[in-house]
C-alpha cells in the first residue's frame, strides 16, 4: 500500500512539473557554433534546450517566465526575441486605457492540452507603483472603445505583485482557463485596492512553436531586432537602428 501510494504522489509530481513546462521558442543572433554554445551554457539550469544555428531558432522547455529567458539569453551580447510560445496560444499586448497610468505589458496564454481546461498565463507589466499589490483580470468582453471601461464584467482574476521596480512578472497555471474560451476577451490591470483599471488590450491568438519565421516586417524594412525599439505604427518605424 505504501509503495503504490509513494508510486502515486511521484506521478503526480512529475504530471504537476510537466503541466507547468512548456516550450517557447526565441529568434536569436547566432552565427555559429560558438555563439551557440555560449547561448547554451547562458541556460544552464532553465529547461530542455535545443538550438537551430541555421534558423536562428532557440527552443527552451521551461518553467521559468519567458522574459527571464530573453535576459539570459541577450546576457550572451545576442538580441533575442520571442516568436513562438507553446501549441495552442494567445496573447494580450496591455496598452490601451493607460493615458493616466502608463501601465503597459505583454500577457501570454498556452493551453496544457488541446481539449481539456487549464492554461500557463506567462507575462510580464511595467510601469506600476513599486511593491504594490495588484489583479490581472480577464473580462467577458474584449471591446475597448471606451477604453477599459466597456470590456464587461469579471470573468476570471488573479492577484499579482510589483516588485521594487515597478514591474510584476506574471507565471502560474490555472486550471479554470481554456484557451479557445479566452480569445476575443480582454486582459485587466487593476489596482488592488481601489480596483482602478489602469490597462487592458484584448485577448487574440498567438504564433505557436515553429509557426512564426520572420525576419523583416514587409510593409517597412524593419528587422525583427529593431522592431522592438521602433513604434508600432507610423512613417518612421525604419529609421532607427538596434544598437544591440
Amino acid at each position: 500500500m505504501l509503495i503504490d501510494f509513494l508510486k502515486q504522489l511521484i506521478f503526480k509530481q512529475q504530471k504537476m512539473t510537466d503541466r507547468n513546462s512548456i516550450k517557447i521558442e526565441f529568434a536569436v543572433q547566432i552565427s555559429g557554433a560558438g555563439c551557440a554554445a555560449e547561448v547554451q551554457h547562458a541556460l544552464e539550469g532553465s529547461g530542455q534546450v535545443e538550438i537551430d544555428v541555421a534558423k536562428g531558432s532557440v527552443l527552451v522547455e521551461t518553467a521559468t517566465p519567458w522574459i527571464e529567458i530573453q535576459r539570459k539569453i541577450e546576457a550572451t551580447g545576442r538580441r533575442a526575441v520571442l516568436s513562438g510560445f507553446g501549441g495552442q496560444s494567445a496573447v494580450s499586448i496591455v496598452d490601451h486605457g493607460n493615458e493616466s497610468s502608463n501601465v503597459r505589458g505583454v500577457v501570454r496564454f498556452c493551453a496544457i492540452s488541446a481539449d481539456k481546461p487549464g492554461t500557463v498565463v506567462d507575462g510580464v507589466i511595467d510601469n506600476l507603483a513599486k511593491n504594490r499589490p495588484y489583479k490581472l483580470d480577464v473580462h467577458e468582453c474584449g471591446d475597448i472603445s471606451a477604453g477599459c471601461d466597456s470590456v464587461g464584467d469579471v470573468y476570471d482574476s488573479t492577484e499579482i505583485s510589483s516588485d521594487e521596480n515597478g514591474r510584476a512578472t506574471v507565471r502560474f497555471v490555472s486550471e479554470r482557463l481554456a484557451v479557445w474560451d479566452l480569445i476575443g476577451r480582454s486582459v485587466v490591470v487593476t489596482e488592488a485596492d481601489t480596483k482602478r483599471r489602469l490597462s487592458c488590450g484584448i485577448i487574440a491568438r498567438s504564433a505557436g512553436i515553429f509557426e512564426n519565421y520572420k525576419k523583416i516586417c514587409a510593409c517597412d524594412g524593419v528587422t525583427i531586432w529593431d522592431e522592438r525599439d521602433n513604434p508600432l505604427a507610423g512613417g518612421n518605424r525604419g529609421e532607427h537602428k538596434s544598437a544591440l
